[in-house]
């Protein structure tokens, strides 16, 4: 939507007037960097709390003042299956006035936004889906609450960002900084909100991206608490190893819970692909009948609805019975399916909780009547199952192992939570490609991998962005020679050959430095003393994303790229000239 020209002009000239402001303080660019960081983190605290409150309110209109509470009335138990179903309606109605991009888990929007699209997302995303998320959650929906608000605070960081008009490298820092903070804020964990920014949105833990993220997810955690209080999501328990012996049950739960994961992320995503098949119903229809099938289920199983975690803390406290848990366990991702795959909102995080505490509780129980004496409480099980089926499900071990620490206020559950987060995702990891968030964008055609769009990449060879006019050495080149070449060219690292001219390894600027240190030594060196043998190395024909991974899983600037045949180096890659042609090919793809 166009605003008026005055409008446009006034927020120009503000916009104007802060740089210029910022400028005379003369700050450093990182400073003033932190700085719009800590307005985004600000920002996405409130926007926390008001969508937390907008879900209460919500949820109190439709459980309280339309159900009736302790009504009476024979039927009351069974209306509950309309409330879902009419807040769908009110999402799909909405979905007609405001748009559907405030539709679905959320966070796979903003993984798209910020590898696929530098960091550009709409700023009129924080409000239509505050809106839209909180009717649907709030009425029963099966989705959980940190999908829509990792959304908003992404969209509203992102927004800072474009009104400064920032790079798109920026751009990128501040989405997640801002879903960061999001879900800091309505978790109370700030250092589950930064490892969930670092691990899954970003896919990047280098210190200029940790800082302003850091930042901001501690700025939206004191705002939260200011409102909602400082207490642990979930309840706190007195937990203790029963013996050394059962850390070999959490690492069996973990093994276990990673194949869970994976049938968690298969049945959920079948049960959404159900409403392709709804295609002559209108689409502002289909949430209602999503909501209806969630109804349905609410009638036997109130807490699986994704506003509560009371099955949860009944689950930690060892006091929930077996059948709710088994109810939970295989049809909280049904409901998800429903609620998402009809068009509604909310995220996959809490309900993969639900799951995982469920998993966890009849795993400990089953445990517990078996060892006795070797096995703690049932509630141990279920607060470490909550983190494996997390971890299994987003393929993300350290998000889990943060966030469950901080959920719970539970020091001493990290040892065993390390334990079952670790296999899990590694069993999940190798059963199925895909996390929850990743496998939508797969979908769509997005391949996602170490921080960036794969699929973008893959149409680019090294042959298009290797530097052919380089310097080679010999084996025998003397230190003093190699001085000399330094001073000479930009290269940091020189490819060695052997006098066949076949490739032997290379000599980095900062190996010669440290030889240049000792006067002594390097007057009797040559170049195969001091040369690295074990390098990565790159073939012509291999594709941009290979380039990126190799320099991401190496401490090398620039890496040699060798002949398959005759093993002569023909190029070399600089790591920047990389990262440069990756950024050319998403805005191109964008401007599409």
């Amino acid at each position: 939507m166009l605003l008026p020209r005055s409008i446009t002009e006034s927020i120009e000239r503000l916009r104007l007037l802060i740089v210029r402001s910022l400028l005379r303080v003369n700050l450093s660019q990182d400073i003033v960097f932190l700085f719009l960081a800590s307005v985004a983190g600000i920002a996405s605290g409130y926007g926390a709390v008001l969508f937390h409150e907008a879900i209460r309110l919500v949820q109190s209109l439709f459980f309280v003042h339309l159900l009736g509470e302790g009504s009476s009335w024979p039927l009351a138990r069974y209306t509950i299956a309309l409330l879902p179903a009419l807040g769908g309606l009110l999402v799909g109605l909405l979905g007609l006035l405001i748009g559907r991009d405030s539709r679905g888990h959320g966070v796979p929007d903003v993984i798209a936004a910020v590898i696929a699209r530098g960091g550009y997302l709409k700023g009129s995303l924080a409000a239509s889906t505050t809106l839209s998320a909180a009717v649907s959650i709030g009425s029963g929906g099966g989705a959980g609450r940190e999908g829509p608000i990792v959304l908003i605070g992404a969209a509203v960081g992102s927004a800072i960002g474009q009104f400064f008009r920032l790079s798109s490298d920026h751009l990128r820092t501040l989405a997640a900084a801002g879903a960061a903070g999001g879900i800091a804020a309505i978790f109370n964990a700030p250092l589950g909100g930064v490892m969930f920014a670092l691990e899954i949105i970003i896919g990047d833990f280098s210190v200029r991206k940790f800082s302003p993220i850091v930042v901001s997810a501690v700025l939206a955690t004191a705002v939260s608490r200011s409102y909602l209080g400082d207490h642990p999501t979930f309840v706190p328990t007195d937990y203790a190893l029963a013996s050394n012996t059962e850390l070999l049950f959490y690492l069996g739960l973990g093994l276990a819970a990673g194949f869970v994961s994976v049938w968690f992320i298969r049945v959920m995503f079948w049960t959404e692909r159900l409403f392709e098949h709804f295609h002559r119903i209108p689409r502002w229809l289909q949430p209602a009948i999503g909501g209806l099938g969630v109804g349905l289920v609410l009638i036997w199983l109130p807490s699986i609805a994704g506003y509560t975690y009371a099955v949860n803390n009944q689950a930690i406290l060892g006091r929930a019975d077996a059948v709710v848990l088994l109810g939970i366990l295989f049809l909280k991702p049904v409901v998800v399916g429903l609620t998402l795959g009809s068009g509604g909102s909310g995220g996959v995080f809490a309900p993969a909780l639900k799951a995982g505490a469920a998993f966890g509780g009849l795993a400990g129980m089953g445990l517990h009547l078996l060892f006795p004496e070797l096995t703690g409480s049932s509630g141990a099980y279920a607060l470490v199952g909550m983190g494996a089926v997390v971890a299994g499900t987003m393929h993300a071990p350290l998000t889990a192992i943060l966030m469950i620490f901080e959920v719970s206020d539970t020091y001493e559950v990290i040892l065993p939570i390390m334990f079952a987060a670790v296999s899990s995702a590694v069993v999940a990891r190798l059963v199925l490609k895909h996390s929850i968030y990743t496998l939508p964008l797969e979908r769509q055609g997005i391949e996602i991998g170490y921080g960036i769009n794969i699929s973008i990449v893959n149409r680019v060879t090294v042959e298009e962005i290797m530097r052919r006019a380089i310097v080679r050495i010999r084996r025998s080149t003397t230190i003093r020679d190699l001085v000399m070449l330094v001073e000479e060219t930009d290269q940091s690292v020189f490819p060695v050959v052997s006098d066949s001219g076949a490739f032997m390894g290379v000599v980095r600027f900062q190996d010669l430095r440290t030889v240049l240190r000792s006067p002594d030594i390097h007057e009797t060196l040559i170049a195969e003393d001091i040369m690295v043998k074990n390098v990565p190395r790159l073939s012509p024909r291999d594709a941009l994303d290979v380039t990126l991974k190799t320099f991401e899983l190496s401490d090398f600037d620039m890496l040699p790229v060798l002949d398959g045949s005759s093993r002569e180096v023909v190029g070399l890659v600089d790591h920047e000239d990389a990262l440069r042609r990756y950024r050319k090919e998403i805005l191109l793809h964008s401007a599409k």
